[in-house]
């Protein structure tokens, strides 16, 4: 049997997957995961909280504990690419931090990678699904920093440094698990605000919102993975 890991670091993210699924809930930790059975597949979906560290942990955990053969990082971003609008789906190219220096990563530092690929076919299939349901969705590098982004200068600077596409706060720490595991992964995302100066609003405003749009997309996929 197939076994897919969801994990999202946010309870309005995780919510309408939950309701959804149903679940077996078991506890490993502090982490509570929830174990559905979708046709001959296993989904086992989790909160992680936020920050790099704690999605690390649960990734891992899923891993080890669920043996979890792919796991899918759902829920919401901040902007950075002017094509992208709030309630845009991102599917992730890649993964990559925007807080540590990428040459600590690469060359002849372990892992030898400083950005970390999502699984193509999960991706595009992701992007296949929000075309089906007429939402826009861009394929890009998502990078992943512990920082709320809420400032267009910093908004900038991580541009200019990374060429990401959007910004949050787990998706690279959950690629980097995955990659040193050799497990495939895929990160969605549905655009909240445009990580600026008006971003704290808007993501007040949109990130229910935003929440459940991309909770739906991410149950359309795995119904089909």
């Amino acid at each position: 049997m197939k076994t897919i890991g969801i994990i999202c670091a946010l309870e309005s993210e995780l919510k309408r997957i939950r309701e959804a699924l149903g679940g077996r809930p078991e506890q490993v930790g502090l982490y509570t995961f929830y174990t559905a059975g979708l046709g001959e597949k296993q989904v086992v979906a989790v909160q992680c909280g936020i920050g790099k560290v704690n999605a690390a942990a649960c990734a891992q955990m899923l891993i080890s504990n669920f043996h979890a053969d792919c796991i899918i990082n759902s829920g919401v971003s901040g902007a950075l690419s002017d094509k992208l609008h709030i309630m845009d789906i991102v599917a992730a190219t890649d993964v990559a931090y925007h807080d540590l220096y990428s040459g600590f990563l690469s060359g002849d530092y372990f892992p030898g990678a400083d950005h970390f690929p999502a699984d193509e076919r999960i991706s595009s299939l992701a992007e296949k699904v929000c075309a089906e349901q007429g939402i826009a969705c861009l394929r890009g590098r998502v990078v992943s920093g512990d920082q709320f982004v809420t400032d267009s200068t910093v908004k900038a600077k991580i541009i200019a440094d990374t060429q990401g596409m959007t910004t949050e706060m787990e998706g690279a720490a959950i690629g980097h698990v995955c990659y040193l595991n050799k497990v495939p992964f895929a990160v969605i995302r549905c655009i909240s605000d445009g990580a600026d100066d008006q971003g704290a609003t808007d993501f007040d405003t949109f990130v229910v919102h935003a929440a459940e749009r991309c909770a739906k997309i991410t149950l359309s996929l795995i119904e089909r993975l």
